[in-house]
């Protein structure tokens, strides 16, 4: 979305998108840890913005690690700098990076990451926000990913929730094809899932048996939400915003609302400052939007209470944590406890046996091109060598 002003000539000229209204991090929410205030804000709002890390040595050592993967994630660059088939990268327009999953892998070179992500100075922070504390004898790997903006085009809006708020509700993980029916979008079905999402959210804000947060390496302000949209019923408008073009072309009933580019009813831009942190709850309506001149380079990641040994057969692992069943990133953890992490989880996962099980799209063209990379087994080899013959979910003979 850009404005527009009138030049002498009464040529128009677009100027970049820019927030209209922003919520900012409040002082009096400065007291370390999961505090009263700060879990009340929370779960009133689906966010609280933080400033435990203001200041501390890892934020200028992990930007810049930011921006050389960044840099190197460039599609022009393809493996010569940083082999992103080891990893997992989302991609836009022109193919350019927008959040970048595998900082861990070794195939990347920047150590800081896990260092940071085993430090004492993130690890205090786990503890004092979870609730009874988190030590690592009791946590499982979590994921890890960096935002960052594409350099030549603007992206967004995409508004969405980070749920499923249609259907059974059931966990989906990136590589599968789902074919849901009109009557998973009724609003029948939708308010028995909204009531489980509200009872979960109040019960995530009361446990704490974990922790993510949007760490920013620069100033942000590319995430956008709309505060308190986690606890209450979508307005139609929402509603609007919200529901797949598919099933509102295959006769969902909705009213027709926004044009796909105005700003809507309430929304904010979360403006953090370098070392400031997001905790937000993933059910608030909210999206990215970024600008190519101005830069984003937040890191996201976190750690979870283990529940214990799973009784159930292992799935296979979402396409996008693919990478991270690799042994290399195991070995190159630089704590024991940080291994017995990974262990835990990649107790409950399987590698997939298609491509798609295991890589982003640029990856899965480039093997279709020739290139053998990412795990380098028969998989990817026999696909290499078929081309573009070889077919969606196609797996090794």
């Amino acid at each position: 979305m850009k404005s527009k002003t009138l030049s002498l000539e009464s040529e128009p000229i677009s100027k970049p998108y820019r927030p209209a209204s922003f919520a900012s991090f409040k002082p009096e929410l400065s007291t370390p840890g999961g505090t009263p205030e700060r879990l009340a804000h929370l779960d009133e709002h689906g966010f609280v913005i933080i400033n435990d890390f203001v200041g501390i040595d890892w934020i200028p050592i992990l930007r810049e690690a930011g921006r050389r993967v960044t840099e190197a994630c460039a599609p022009e660059h393809g493996y010569s700098k940083i082999d992103c088939s080891k990893g997992y990268v989302h991609r836009a327009k022109e193919d350019e990076p927008w959040a970048i999953r595998g900082l861990i892998h070794p195939a990347f070179g920047e150590s800081s990451f896990a260092e940071f992500y085993g430090s004492p100075d993130f690890l205090s922070f786990v503890d004092s926000w979870c609730c009874g504390g988190l030590q690592p004898a009791d946590m499982v790997m979590g994921a890890m990913l960096l935002w960052c903006n594409p350099r030549r085009n603007e992206m967004g809006p995409s508004w969405h929730r980070d749920t499923v708020w249609w259907g059974d509700g059931g966990n989906y993980v990136a590589q599968e094809v789902r074919d849901d029916g009109v009557e998973a979008y009724s609003e029948e079905v939708e308010r028995i899932r909204w009531e489980e999402i509200r009872e979960k959210n109040k019960k995530s804000v009361a446990e704490r048996n974990g922790v993510s947060i949007f760490l920013a390496l620069v100033d942000d302000e590319c995430h956008e939400l709309i505060p308190g949209s986690h606890n209450r019923w979508r307005t139609p408008y929402e509603h609007d915003v919200l529901l797949p073009q598919k099933m509102k072309d295959l006769g969902v009933p909705h009213t027709p609302s926004w044009n796909g580019e105005d700003p809507l009813p309430d929304q904010v831009a979360i403006r953090l400052k370098a070392g400031e942190a997001l905790i937000r709850i993933g059910t608030n309506i909210h999206t990215g939007h970024t600008v190519p001149d101005r830069e984003r380079n937040t890191l996201v990641l976190g750690w979870s209470r283990w529940s214990g040994p799973s009784e159930e057969e292992p799935k296979v692992v979402d396409a996008r944590s693919a990478w991270q069943l690799d042994p290399a990133v195991r070995e190159a953890l630089p704590h024991e406890w940080m291994k017995a992490t990974w262990d835990r989880w990649a107790d409950t996962v399987k590698l997939g046996d298609t491509l798609e099980d295991r890589y982003a799209g640029f990856d899965i063209e480039r093997i279709k091109a020739g290139e053998v990379v990412g795990w380098r087994g028969e998989l990817e080899r026999q696909a290499a060598a078929a081309g573009k013959a070889w077919e969606p979910r196609q797996t090794a003979q």
